[in-house]
């Protein structure tokens, strides 16, 4: 799956007013009507449980710049920690969770339906709300196990 480029994104979650996020790669889209998305959630991931109990979330799709961000939500050291406190956020309308200011995009969901996936739940969302950025700058690539630009 390394030969496979993929978006980079921060999927983001608040539970009882703690924010979660965790890096996600495994993004895409489902439906155009209703409108539906996905993610694979790893199950010991600390974005899992919160994210199933709130039922909201939301993701922020990654510019080349956000290369730091993501390793920071991919790494598993943050847990335990205020994982947002050190970025510029806004929540969101829809779902209320963090938003990161400078993502080319942000896309606000409810869970739609949850399914096993081995260690992996795959959770399907029904789009609330969306905003993309005009000004797009260059998005982050995950591709041969680093990550890139596309220019």
């Amino acid at each position: 799956m390394s030969r496979l480029a993929a978006g980079v994104t921060v999927v983001s979650t608040l539970d009882d007013g703690m924010p979660h996020g965790m890096t996600v790669n495994s993004f895409t889209s489902v439906s155009l009507d209703p409108l539906l998305v996905l993610f694979c959630c790893e199950k010991d991931a600390s974005l899992h449980d919160p994210l199933l109990r709130s039922g909201t979330w939301a993701v922020s799709m990654l510019s080349a710049d956000h290369e730091d961000v993501s390793r920071w939500f991919a790494a598993r050291e943050r847990r335990g920690t205020d994982q947002f406190a050190h970025l510029d956020v806004r929540p969101g309308p829809a779902s209320g969770a963090p938003l990161l200011t400078g993502a080319l995009a942000w896309v606000e969901c409810r869970t739609w339906a949850t399914y096993d996936g081995g260690d992996h739940t795959i959770v399907v969302g029904e789009v609330l709300g969306l905003h993309i950025v005009d000004d797009v700058a260059p998005p982050l690539i995950y591709f041969k196990s680093k990550y890139r630009a596309l220019e």
